[in-house]
């Protein structure tokens, strides 16, 4: 199965058990959608309220880290911790509070009755969803209506869906690759060690085609071409573009919606329609909670490369909760309500779990007498 993005390690690894939790980064998706795929939590913070520190760059405006966890309140312990202010990201000093929330601590139970959701329903958005995930979805809607006791605005559309949706894709994307350029070139030069000279884009492209194990060209480096292309653009163009970007995200998006109609969240699939661009152009936060999988009659659909699974029997999809900038407190809290109610992760068995506790693979020092017990000779098995 194709396990989509560029945290599906993350993913993977949690869905298995591999790890308690992991770390994901998100420029657009690279959390959330992963985090579909392997049927796990994810959070995407507000740009800003995690470091990023060491991150390999793609955008200063939309980059951020955050953590994937196989449950709500597990993601919120992870979030607490990698969460804060740093010296080192600009960003992180428009963090409105001090100090950081413990996030675990609005994992309570499932009563939203103060909380006001809203479900947008663009035809350009809700007309390409799957049956089987808008069936799903609409229960999700019942559970939270009726039984968290959630307020459920229907119809709060965003206003620039057909601008959006008309815009040309090559030029929606040049903010985003223009960013690119600079970010990686500044990263490249802040390497103290940097064995293969790679300064520049130009460089990762001249690297990527000489080098066996990149697969060009199988693998492409159209993005990376795009980005150069994108970089010429005269900085009045570069921020036309932008603005209009951000107006379609925030002011007639995300943002638009919440205020309008008075909102605590905005909920939606997960990979369907524009919640996920929107919310990362305008650096808001996501928690991407399970919601369904797919049936074991479902026709088998291939990735873009034909060689994995994008959609199957037992293929899961989820449900993304939206939000104002740090406002992961009250996502988190519906997440961890939506997720207690419904326990949709459990209704599927992974194919491979692993079979080694740590307790199986810990060692103490060596002893006074020369002999290095294993610590499961000490430790209860449930260890």
């Amino acid at each position: 199965m194709d396990p989509s993005g560029s945290s599906s390690g993350s993913g993977v690894a949690t869905a298995l058990g591999l790890c308690l939790a992991a770390i994901g980064t998100e420029t657009d998706g690279s959390i959330t959608c992963p985090a579909e795929k392997s049927a796990v939590v994810g959070v995407k913070p507000t740009v800003g309220l995690v470091p990023r520190d060491g991150v390999i760059p793609i955008s200063d405006y939309q980059d951020t880290v955050g953590p994937m966890a196989r449950t709500v309140k597990d993601a919120a312990y992870i979030l607490t911790a990698i969460a804060g202010r740093s010296a080192l990201d600009d960003r992180t000093m428009a963090i409105p509070f001090s100090p950081i929330p413990n996030y675990s601590g609005f994992c309570q139970a499932g009563d939203l009755r103060d909380i006001r959701i809203g479900v947008p329903s663009n035809p350009l958005i809700f007309g390409k969803i799957d049956s089987q995930a808008a069936a799903s979805f609409d229960l999700a809607i019942n559970v939270l209506a009726r039984d968290a006791k959630a307020t459920i605005i229907y119809h709060t559309d965003y206003l620039c869906m057909e601008e959006w949706d008309s815009w040309d894709k090559d030029e929606r994307m040049s903010v985003l690759e223009a960013d690119f350029k600079t970010a990686i070139e500044k990263y490249c030069r802040s390497l103290k060690t940097n064995p293969n000279k790679i300064n520049s884009v130009e460089d990762i492209i001249a690297f990527t085609k000489m080098t066996p194990t990149e697969e060009y060209p199988a693998r492409d480096i159209d993005r990376w071409t795009s980005s150069l292309k994108s970089a010429s653009m005269t900085p009045e163009e570069l921020e036309r573009r932008r603005t209009k970007m951000l107006r379609c995200s925030k002011e007639e998006g995300i943002l638009g919606v919440l205020d309008a109609y008075n909102l605590d969240a905005i909920i939606a699939p997960t990979t369907e329609g524009p919640h996920i661009t929107f919310a990362a152009r305008a650096g808001l936060p996501i928690v991407t909670v399970p919601m369904g999988f797919y049936s074991r009659d479902t026709e088998i659909e291939m990735n873009k490369r034909g060689d994995l699974v994008n959609k199957g029997p037992n293929v899961p999809y989820c449900i993304c909760f939206v939000g104002r900038a740090f406002s992961e407190q009250t996502l988190i809290r519906i997440a961890h309500a939506f997720e207690q109610l419904t326990d949709i992760r459990l209704m599927v068995e992974p194919f491979a779990k692993p079979q080694t506790e740590l307790s199986n693979v810990l060692y103490e020092k060596t002893t006074k007498g020369g002999k290095t017990p294993k610590n499961s000779e000490m430790l209860p098995s449930s260890a």
